[in-house]
């Protein structure tokens, strides 16, 4: 092997394909590399910084137990209703989404938030992204119990740092 041969072996591919980032990162299968952006968890190059390191940790962690339900929930064809409260930047609803919500074709999450920019923001964000099941409401916990546009009941609800508002 010549020093040419030997130089070129040791590159790396120019541009790694979108399954080869997404397992170098350890993202889960089928997550979606845009909304990682669109969330500021990846860089527009695609890099994971600390901090988000951590939070995309924690809200896979809170998927691993929150799947199996969705799965249970739905295995009779059941439209699940989900109610993530204190959605904040809904980090864990679009996640959520991405992963489970968008490949049964029903089922639906709302997201519930007191501040009316985070709201505008994420219902930007799920239009954008085709989320169609996605709604953003602002209110907070104890209005969206007593909204009469609201599901009866929901099958899931979630609060993840839903700070004194849950």
């Amino acid at each position: 092997m010549g020093k040419t041969d030997k130089k070129q072996s040791l590159q790396k591919p120019a541009k790694a394909g979108a399954l080869d980032i997404a397992e170098q990162l350890g993202l889960k299968p089928g997550q979606s590399l845009e909304l990682l952006k669109a969330l500021h968890i990846l860089t527009r190059e695609g890099k994971l910084n600390q901090d988000s390191r951590r939070k995309l940790k924690q809200v896979y962690h809170l998927y691993q137990f929150i799947e199996p339900l969705l799965a249970e929930l739905s295995k009779d064809g059941h439209a699940v209703t989900l109610a993530d409260h204190g959605a904040g930047k809904s980090y864990l609803g679009f996640i959520l989404y991405d992963l489970y919500f968008k490949a049964l074709a029903q089922g639906r999450i709302f997201g519930i938030e007191t501040r009316a920019p985070l709201v505008e923001a994420s219902q930007k964000l799920a239009t954008e992204l085709g989320f169609e099941r996605m709604e953003f409401l602002n209110m907070s916990v104890a209005e969206s119990t007593r909204a009469d546009f609201m599901p009866s009941q929901f099958d899931v609800v979630t609060a993840l740092h839903a700070c004194d508002t849950a």
